[in-house]
């Protein structure tokens, strides 16, 4: 029988034989979001939303998927942009595609999980964001959702958007007339939740989740995409490169490490027979369970990955395993707590219903090609 200190050896060495297989392709991804960041590639997600119908959910969907927000760092946007009169149809798409993909979430999960499953839950989130933009086009212009924020929500940003005379003082920025301190920077930086909606936001921020210093759609000033992608390439600053570098490889590679010892753990002491029985014998019942267990287990994009790494090396199916990330995505208890913070109970309700019941579906589809 191995002793206490044998099987802590097995564990660490798994871990560390995992890390190292993850590293370069962990680097990449880190080094891709912050590109997109320093490129300032988000401002072309307000040019999105100033379409309507059909076109703006397609949009908005293919931007939220290649955008580096999560669920929380959304908030404050979604929030500004629903009491301005976006549609919600449009709104919608966004929210849902942004904290199931991005550019590193797709590297990480081509890496381990294998291109084929990376690519079927890119396809996956771009579905379940364009299914449930669309719904909500249709109910829209049924006169459903007419206020999608809660009362409170609304009440507090209409407050913030009425102008406020302010005494330019040494400490305080001035507000100049036909203005409000929504405009000011500090009302800029609303990440993670610090806008009207926190506390219950700050409180669920995503510890690996990179938030941005100020609001990235401010500074819009129209440019062509493509001459905007080229100046901004020319004005990096490349000490703050690496410094946001490193920065995001010490934020999310602890929680890579965290979800390595995990996956040693399920790899080592989960038997083979109970996640082939419960996730891989009869894909009609482990897709929906693999939804469920999404909630509780699903901690971030990062640390969900090596998690489900280990379940399919133990027997899960992949359709689940790309049903189990599009649902811990979109429905794990932190970010539901931070969209109940901003939406009222029928939009939650709508929210809930279509990532949960969306990415079941989205795993049924994509079963007979994984």
């Amino acid at each position: 029988m191995a002793t206490v200190w044998e099987e802590v050896s097995q564990v660490v060495s798994f871990v560390v034989m995992a890390a190292l297989e993850l590293a370069p392709w962990f680097l990449l991804a880190v080094v891709l979001g912050v590109l997109v960041q320093h490129l300032n590639l988000d401002v072309l997600a307000k040019r999105a939303f100033a379409r309507h119908g059909v076109v703006a959910v397609l949009t908005t969907a293919a931007v939220g998927a290649l955008s580096p927000f999560c669920s929380f760092t959304v908030i404050p946007l979604i929030s500004r942009l629903l009491r301005s009169g976006v549609p919600l149809s449009a709104v919608m798409a966004f929210w849902v595609a942004s904290p199931a993909m991005d550019p590193e979430i797709f590297a990480l999960s081509a890496a381990a999980l294998g291109i084929d499953v990376a690519t079927a839950r890119l396809v996956g989130a771009l579905l379940l964001s364009v299914g449930a933009g669309l719904v909500v086009l249709v109910l829209e212009r049924r006169g459903l959702f007419a206020q999608p924020l809660r009362p409170s929500v609304a009440r507090a940003e209409a407050a913030v958007a009425r102008p406020v005379p302010v005494p330019a003082t040494a400490g305080a920025p001035a507000v100049a007339d036909g203005g409000s301190p929504a405009d000011a920077p500090a009302a800029s930086g609303a990440a993670c939740g610090t806008g009207v909606e926190a506390p219950a936001a700050a409180a669920a921020c995503d510890p690996g989740c990179a938030a941005p210093a100020e609001d990235p759609w401010a500074d819009d000033d129209g440019t062509p995409w493509r001459t905007m992608i080229a100046r901004n390439a020319r004005l990096i600053d490349w000490r703050r490169f690496g410094r946001d570098v490193l920065r995001d490889a010490r934020g999310l590679g602890g929680w890579l490490l965290l979800a390595l010892v995990a996956m040693a753990l399920v790899v080592r002491y989960v038997p083979t027979s109970l996640v082939s029985s419960l996730l891989g014998a009869d894909g009609v019942a482990a897709i929906p369970l693999a939804a469920a267990l999404g909630t509780p287990l699903y901690l971030n994009g990062v640390a969900a990955i090596p998690v489900v790494q280990g379940l399919l090396a133990q027997g899960m199916l992949p359709a689940a395993g790309v049903t189990f990330l599009l649902a811990g995505a979109t429905t794990t208890v932190p970010a539901m707590v931070a969209v109940r913070s901003v939406v009222n109970g029928r939009v939650f309700a709508f929210y809930l219903g279509v990532a949960f019941l969306g990415s079941i579906l989205v795993g049924l589809l994509v079963s007979p090609w994984l």
